[in-house]
């Protein structure tokens, strides 16, 4: 650092070391004149200091160890994230899940659940499934007229099939001879062995009508809520067994062909 001392006499200037002129003043004589005098260092105090304009204030860096915990706050959201959505699937694949074994069950016990609630075979018809408290159900007749002996017979023969899960014993089986109305012209029962019939298996049965009505059209199968006898059966007869307009009785141990429980199968013939 260096001062600058003026000549008093002609004002010439000149640089100097403070440190030579010492804190008590120096003589010093000026070059271009002559002019003698005493120079004295003057010191810059803090209030000739130039003002130096404060530095705009940045803001704060954050802390470093503040860094850490957000990285660990972020991993505790996305996991937290991933359990519930884990969490979530995990519901919505158990609710899958018990509705298949529902549907399973339903379907497996479907006996026993149309014996319970008689309604719901109207939900198994809706699939296409005919389920009735039996566990059976008749097959398609194969109906044909013979004779013997110059006597007209009627032959119908079938089966019927065991769709539940377990063996089940041979059901009763009734047969009913109708008009072109649908009015009952003869009713029968038909002779079926005593026995059990296996799941998922069928027995056949056969029938003969001595002397049918000839105005009868078709023929229909029910079944019986009574297990068969495997007593033989009797040869019908048309008069014993056509119901009269005051005194016809149906058979108290047979469904009524309209209740909607009844399995049947009926042909028509001509």
């Amino acid at each position: 650092m260096s001062i600058v001392l003026s000549c008093p006499s002609c004002s010439t200037r000149y640089r100097a070391n403070p440190e030579s002129i010492g804190a008590t003043g120096r003589r010093v004589r000026c070059a271009s004149c002559g002019h003698v005098w005493t120079a004295e260092a003057e010191i810059p105090t803090v209030q000739d200091a130039p003002q130096v304009e404060p530095a705009a204030e940045t803001p704060a860096a954050p802390e470093p160890e503040s860094m850490p915990h957000k990285a660990f706050r972020a991993r505790q959201e996305r996991k937290r994230h991933t359990l519930s959505m884990a969490a979530a699937g995990g519901a919505w694949g158990g609710l899958l899940a018990a509705c298949m074994v529902l549907f399973v069950c339903a379907w497996i016990f479907r006996v026993d659940v149309v014996t319970l609630w008689p309604r719901a075979s109207s939900a198994y018809a809706a699939v296409g499934a005919t389920v009735n408290p039996y566990g059976f159900s008749v097959g398609e007749l194969d109906i044909r007229r013979d004779t013997a002996h110059g006597v007209p017979l009627l032959v119908v023969e079938g089966d019927i099939h065991n769709f539940d899960r377990r063996a089940r014993a041979v059901p009763g089986l009734r047969a009913i001879l109708r008009d072109e109305h649908g009015e009952s012209l003869l009713e029968w029962q038909i002779s079926m062995p005593a026995g059990d019939v296996l799941a998922g298996r069928r027995r056949t049965f056969s029938t003969v009508v001595s002397d049918p009505p000839p105005e009868a059209v078709e023929v229909e199968v029910l079944l019986m809520a009574r297990a068969a006898t495997g007593n033989a059966e009797p040869e019908a007869d048309p008069e014993a067994h056509a119901p009269g307009p005051d005194h016809s009785e149906p058979s108290h141990d047979a469904p009524a062909a309209a209740a909607p429980e009844d399995q049947h199968a009926s042909s028509d013939h001509h």
